[in-house]
């Protein structure tokens, strides 16, 4: 008995070892795809801006870098590393209500001249700010992605001396047979739609024109491609997309082309695994596993399907525009109607919550947010709330910490189908109500926040539930899901 205890006690460590080695070598290896190149973050135009330049290359021509809808410009880091080290002045900044700009988008963001021209307003207003740096020379040039395409292929006409335009996983329809003289589109091997969206600008210019073919009409010059094997995110990351942007930068900038491309998502990927990984080993630390409470039975068909009317309702009902930002308020009405319906259920049925053990508590908010968040916000997209978000995040706790404690309890005395449900139950039930209230539905990226949410931090936390109590972890998970979903969604005035 002592022998397999001292087997299983080894295993954990080298368990542990071999994650944490990975960890270490993955942030070596990602910060090694900044060599070469500096960072530095500003406010230009009001506007939070990260100016990426390379040190052996003093001046450069200038190229704004602009990312999609709830995106940000840490996502857009390959882009930016790029061509900083062929020798270009890179200004990636957030746009309004997105990363760190906590300043709310306005306008209609169904309208042209609503949202859209506030965000090519200052989109301009950035690259006018950005020409006035040390060491910019030459044309300036405009690189979107998604939402951003729209929008740069606008500010274009705007921007005096504009050398080339890059849209990543375009939509505009503001592109014309004679604007932007030089444009690169860039598709996802898998965005379908996009790509034929793609295909049709150029054929503005030759009607025949096919995917991976330039084309010339007198002074315009138009090309459309598509990054193999990846779709609407992975596009960013593609080696053939960071080839493509930097040569046709480079070539209309008459600019030497050079520098090795960054490899940044095997390695986001590995640390990302690794650090849930790691926190395996770690929840052993809280004690030994626990015994596993009497299952719920029958009774949790009514407790996982009797939140789902009332929630719906809330969250339809509850303006929108509550607290003068689109969907938070609904968000935490919907979440608070949902738990406290199942906590009121299993109250009934004498399943009680447990007094909140301090340990559990604290490994797994600090790995939570203290590594795991602060390592994705460095290498792969804005998670962290700062300013008004932190309001939002303690307005969101006041529905997710029940939610997420309901959650845990009844994880904790079911099987997998019924587990299953208790997850996927509540997306299905908050998609209804974004399709039902159009502006709610604004904050859709909370959908897939909260997939990932659960396959991360939910699968950590049922690792430290084993050794701990239910209402400990679902406190964690409450605060966790409050901090992911205040630090991604982006902020829209109502």
């Amino acid at each position: 008995m002592f022998g397999q205890m001292r087997i299983k006690r080894t295993t954990t460590w080298v368990f542990a070892m071999a994650a944490v080695l990975v960890a270490v070598l993955s942030v070596v290896m990602l910060e090694r795809q900044r060599i070469g190149v500096s960072s530095e973050r500003l406010i230009l135009a009001s506007t939070p801006v990260t100016i990426w330049r390379s040190y052996e290359i003093a001046d450069g021509p200038l190229v704004i870098v602009a990312h999609g809808y709830a995106g940000s410009r840490q996502m857009m880091q390959p882009i930016s590393i790029t061509l900083a080290r062929a020798g270009f002045v890179v200004a990636a900044f957030d746009f309004r209500g997105h990363g760190r700009n906590t300043d709310p988008m306005t306008g209609d963001v169904t309208s042209v001249a609503g949202a859209t021209a506030r965000l090519v307003e200052q989109t301009v207003a950035v690259a006018q700010a950005a020409r006035g740096l040390p060491g910019v020379t030459g044309p300036v040039s405009l690189v979107g992605h998604s939402m951003a395409t729209d929008v740069v292929i606008r500010a274009a006409d705007r921007i005096d001396d504009v050398a080339a335009v890059v849209a990543i996983s375009m939509y505009s329809d503001a592109v014309t047979p004679d604007s932007p003289p030089r444009l690169l589109i860039v598709s996802g091997a898998q965005e379908d739609r996009l790509r034929e969206v793609a295909v049709d600008r150029l054929r503005q210019l030759e009607p025949d024109a096919k995917e991976g073919v330039t084309v010339t009409d007198g002074p315009v010059e138009r090309r459309a491609v598509a990054a193999p094997w990846v779709g609407h995110v992975g596009v960013l990351y593609s080696a053939f997309t960071l080839t493509e942007v930097r040569e046709w930068i480079a070539a209309a900038t008459d600019h030497a082309s050079a520098g090795p491309l960054p490899r940044i998502a095997p390695w986001l990927v590995a640390l990302l695994v690794a650090l849930v990984a790691v926190m395996w080993p770690l929840s052993k630390v809280v004690g030994p596993p626990m015994a596993q409470p009497a299952p719920i039975g029958r009774r949790v068909i009514l407790i996982l399907a009797a939140p789902v009317a009332p929630a719906l309702l809330a969250a339809v009902v509850i303006p929108p525009g509550a607290g003068g930002l689109f969907a938070f308020g609904a968000l935490a009405v919907f979440f608070g109607a949902w738990g406290a319906i199942q906590l009121a259920l299993l109250w009934r049925i004498g399943v009680r919550s447990s007094r909140i053990h301090l340990l559990p508590l604290a490994i797994f908010l600090f790995w939570g947010l203290c590594i795991f968040a602060l390592a994705l916000d460095r290498y792969g997209a804005a998670f962290v709330p700062v300013g008004t978000r932190l309001w939002i995040m303690l307005v969101l706790m006041i529905g997710t910490v029940p939610y997420c404690v309901a959650d845990a309890l009844v994880i904790a005395r079911s099987g997998w189908i019924a587990s299953t449900v208790q997850r996927i139950l509540p997306l299905l039930t908050l998609l209804c109500a974004m399709l039902i209230a159009p502006t709610l539905g604004i904050a859709f990226t909370v959908l897939p926040v909260m997939l990932l949410f659960w396959l991360v931090y939910g699968v950590a936390g049922g690792w430290v539930r084993r050794r701990s109590d239910p209402v400990s972890v679902g406190l964690c998970l409450g605060i966790i899901l409050a901090w992911s979903i205040a630090a991604s969604t982006p902020l829209v005035a109502s």
